[in-house]
């Protein structure tokens, strides 16, 4: 086996290991949002998941662009076996965003009366804020230690570190709802826990297993600091640009419409996004592919980006249809009947606008893997800034509804505008016949569904109707030859080589 196939062969096993975990640890986040909304009122779960944005918006600035400089730099100092200067630039790159997080939990903790009756509008609500400058205290040194262990190339380090915060989050808010203790102040509890027993954790464990690391002298220095500063700043304005497009929802939402309109929000997206969050992990196994396919390999990468805009959108209508054409079902099954009347028209919207937020992700990380990042960023600096200004107008229309809209039409312009320097970069023809095809079968089949009236009412029908309507789409999926395992021999290395 020659070093380049050595090399693919590490990077899809660590790929794998990350998916894997990934989804695991989407899952556990899956069940913490259920248990919230079946345990909190509509006000008390907007409110909680308001407070966590508001916190999830200081997160994207905190760490300052020093994570992707710890990932990018780390691995050149472990090659040449430099364990002194790694060290070094591990410590500055915990020091700086910790210190920064402490900063900010500060001026949040002060200003806690100020946007309690001001911004969320809720009489008590400061004391979740004084709860989560905790966790974002040990959220940013955990962030920090999960760029070390990316940096190491330790895929079961970094992927675990998800899981396991997903999962104390999950058994510690269960003990507190077991033991009656179910409201937005024990859950925010939960988290600060959660986050702190997984940082210890992941500390005790690096200075265990990594000695040779830990064990050098910690020097704090200008020319280290300037040196992490020159890779960190593209990842801040890349940050920026990513809060602009991302998390401006629930600030907007928070802001003209009130937090029982955030907790209608944060039960839509989570049931719209479950392909996003289901196919988002499949991104590390994109990058690297398309990134060694790029040295001679065009041919490759043209039939690679062609299946992509045919199994992407493919897998999103198969998602998104069954919502639409099921919203209450879903809705009320999973999260609760008090949710019913109030979501499912936004969450049709969406639900179907994810498709092209879905095909943006993808085709975002092709861009990467070609070395466009400066072009990439620019498009979502433009998108993004577009993207406030329509949000805050629509939701202060429209409130749920303008959120829906707007991230439907930021996931098709980004799919439009990705795709257009894709294709200066590498030759392909858009699969038009191919959509027209699964526009008329989702069509057809939605008109069938509304004609007959089928709507599962209990979680026998509606696994039974999941089924029914799987196989129907897998067959369809069948006839349009979507299955490839060229794709797969194309991903996975041959052992022969």
């Amino acid at each position: 086996m020659n070093n380049a196939q050595s090399l693919k062969e590490k990077v899809v096993k660590g790929s794998v290991i990350v998916l894997v975990m990934t989804l695991l640890g989407s899952f556990f986040a899956y069940l913490i949002r259920i248990l919230y909304s079946r345990t909190l009122t509509i006000e008390d779960y907007g409110l909680f998941y308001a407070v966590l944005a508001m916190f999830g918006i200081a997160t994207a600035y905190i760490d300052l662009g020093f994570g992707y400089s710890m990932v990018y730099l780390l691995p050149k100092y472990l090659k040449v076996k430099d364990y002194a200067k790694a060290w070094n630039i591990f410590i500055h790159g915990l020091v700086i965003p910790a210190i920064m997080s402490v900063v900010v939990a500060t001026i949040l903790a002060i200003s806690a009366p100020f946007l309690a009756k001001n911004y969320f509008k809720i009489a008590g609500s400061e004391n979740l804020i004084y709860i989560f400058c905790i966790y974002i205290v040990t959220s940013t040194v955990l962030n920090t230690l999960s760029q070390i262990y990316t940096g190491l190339q330790k895929p079961k380090y970094y992927s675990s570190i998800t899981v396991s915060k997903w999962l104390l989050i999950f058994v510690f808010s269960q003990l507190f709802f077991l033991f009656k203790f179910s409201n937005v102040i024990y859950y925010a509890i939960a988290w600060a826990l959660a986050h702190i027993a997984t940082t210890i954790i992941f500390l005790y464990l690096l200075y265990l297993h990594h000695p040779f690391l830990t064990g050098n002298k910690i020097i704090l220095e200008g020319k280290t600091l300037k040196l992490i500063w020159v890779f960190a700043f593209p990842a801040l304005i890349e940050s920026v640009m990513y809060s602009f497009v991302i998390l401006t929802d629930t600030f907007f939402l928070t802001l003209f419409r009130g937090v029982r309109e955030v907790g209608i929000y944060n039960i839509i997206y989570p049931i719209a996004s479950i392909s996003m969050m289901l196919l988002n992990p499949l991104n590390g196994l994109i990058l690297p592919l398309v990134s060694h396919l790029m040295e001679g390999e065009k041919d490759k990468l043209t039939y690679l980006v062609e299946k992509v805009l045919e199994i992407t959108p493919f897998i999103g209508v198969y998602f998104a249809l069954f919502i639409v054409m099921f919203p209450s079902s879903v809705v009320g099954l999973i999260f609760g009947s008090k949710w019913l009347g109030l979501v499912e028209f936004p969450l049709t919207i969406i639900a179907l606008g994810v498709i092209g937020l879905l095909m943006s992700i993808i085709l975002g990380t092709i861009l990467i893997g070609t070395g466009r990042i400066r072009e990439r960023l620019k498009i979502f600096a433009f998108v993004g800034i577009f993207h406030v200004i329509f949000n805050a107008i629509f939701i202060w229309k429209m409130g749920v509804l303008g959120v829906a809209i707007t991230n439907s039409l930021v996931g098709l312009s980004l799919s439009i505008l990705f795709a257009r320097i894709i294709r200066g970069i590498i030759p392909f023809e858009a699969p038009y016949m191919f959509y027209i095809k699964l526009l008329i079968f989702a069509s057809l089949a939605y008109l069938i569904v509304k004609i007959t009236a089928i709507n599962p009412q209990n979680w026998f029908e509606f696994v039974a109707a999941g089924m029914i309507y799987t196989m129907i789409f897998a067959i369809f999926g069948f006839i349009l030859k979507v299955y490839d395992k060229r794709i797969l021999f194309m991903i996975l290395p041959k052992k022969n080589e």
